[in-house]
């Protein structure tokens, strides 16, 4: 009596989908700049700009005069030629732009908890030059892949129509 050797039969392998995209990402555009930010979100039946869930951003410090953010002045020193002759110290640093860099971090943890949410899948940044640059050293890394594209202007006292107007212009077509 022979034993017949057979092998066994494999499991035909399915080729595996490439994982699906939704149809329509979720869009947040953020206008910003030093002391204020804007929430929006687009409505593509109306081509408009509608403000998102999120409240905006107001940082009124960072507007402020000097003399209110900083309540002392600066000391006063004795030159070393000239004994007699007293000048003022400089100040040791740029307050509104200290300011400025404590909204900026305010706005990153905010994006931030957004995107721990989950509430948005793209962010587009409306910012000046100086405003994106820091931005761009506070952001997680998580934050930052979600950032599809970036426009360096201050846009945060348009309204919402001349803003995807200026928006239309400086994106391409599918990025709204």
């Amino acid at each position: 009596m022979t034993k017949s050797v057979m092998k066994p039969r494999r499991k035909a392998e399915l080729p595996q989908a490439p994982p699906m995209e939704p149809k329509h990402k979720r869009t947040l555009v953020v206008v910003a700049d030093g002391a204020r930010a804007r929430f929006l979100e687009p409505r593509h039946d109306r081509h408009t700009l509608v403000p998102a869930s999120r409240a905006d951003m107001v940082w009124p410090e960072s507007r402020q005069p000097r003399r209110d953010i900083v309540s002392d002045r600066p000391g006063c020193g004795e030159n070393t030629a000239s004994p007699s002759i007293r000048s003022a110290f400089d100040a040791p640093s740029d307050y509104h732009k200290f300011e400025k860099h404590r909204f900026t971090a305010a706005l990153a943890e905010v994006l931030d908890d957004v995107h721990q949410r989950g509430e948005y899948d793209r962010l587009i940044l409306v910012a000046p030059r100086r405003s994106l640059g820091e931005l761009h050293g506070l952001l997680s890394p998580q934050v930052k892949k979600m950032v599809s594209h970036e426009v360096a202007k201050d846009l945060t006292a348009s309204a919402p129509e001349s803003l995807w107007q200026a928006l239309e212009k400086a994106l391409p077509a599918a990025a709204l």
